[in-house]
């Protein structure tokens, strides 16, 4: 079988609050998305690649123009409302930030998905990939592993299980992690790469509309709940296979270190 496989790339190259929440300028993460680009066409050459664009405000056209020439489609969703309401709500108080992107991250990649649907484009792929930009595929991906009919109509992801433990003082099990305990989230999945055969589609999507809203609704009552643990949350488990090496290298904002997952 000739398996077709899309890579949706997130990017957000201008940084709503640089200074405060990134330790990289635009420039160095124009090129890091240029690596993660690159690191595709190494690994799978006739993969097409989407990339989504997210920024608070329009990237300049030298950047633009250069990612479309790297990219089979890029979009930009700088405009779209239910962004801006968040970056909005982020201005007027950037300590949500920590949150805020997963936000920021789930609405740009429903955007993106809603496009492709709309617009009917690469209706041939038979997997689709959802990688956070700047992160990039190392030697341990190999698309090979992607290419079996054992993969339909199922998730591939890098997934944590909480386990349970008994407590002497409540009468119920509670849970060691504090989302598992606060959010009845008894896990999570690594968002920076994971994927979902094309018959998912329509099931993904409204996972993450869900993920999304119940975000929404946490950030505004609690401290706040992220993508990883939420998307886990609404995802049907029983159609997950578990990876435990994605092949994944991963650059965290205001980390002093790049790291392998």
């Amino acid at each position: 079988m000739d398996y077709k496989f899309l890579f949706l790339v997130g990017s957000s190259l201008e940084h709503f609050d640089e200074k405060n929440f990134s330790r990289y300028s635009t420039d160095q993460r124009f090129f890091q998305t240029l690596d993660t680009i690159e690191s595709i066409r190494t690994k799978v050459p006739n993969a097409y690649i989407c990339l989504f664009e997210c920024s608070h405000k329009p990237i300049s056209n030298e950047y633009k123009e250069v990612l479309k020439e790297r990219v089979d489609l890029f979009l930009e969703f700088y405009d779209d409302k239910g962004l801006r309401v968040i970056y909005e709500n982020l201005n007027e108080n950037p300590p949500l930030f920590t949150f805020g992107k997963s936000l920021l991250e789930t609405r740009g990649l429903l955007c993106a998905l809603y496009y492709l649907k709309e617009h009917q484009v690469f209706t041939d792929v038979q997997r689709v990939f959802k990688l956070t930009g700047r992160y990039s595929l190392n030697d341990d991906f190999d698309i090979q592993d992607y290419e079996s009919k054992l993969l339909e109509h199922h998730y591939v992801a890098k997934t944590f299980e909480y386990p349970e433990i008994e407590n002497d003082i409540m009468d119920d099990v509670v849970y060691k992690n504090f989302y598992a305990f606060c959010y009845k989230c008894k896990g999570s999945m690594v968002t920076g790469l994971w994927s979902f055969d094309r018959t998912l589609y329509m099931e993904t999507i409204e996972a993450l509309e869900k993920s999304f809203n119940y975000m929404e609704k946490m950030i505004t009552c609690t401290s706040g709940i992220d993508i990883e643990h939420s998307l886990y949350y609404y995802l049907d488990k029983k159609k997950i296979i578990r990876s435990s090496n994605l092949g994944l290298n991963v650059i965290k904002g205001m980390e002093s270190a790049t790291y392998t997952i």
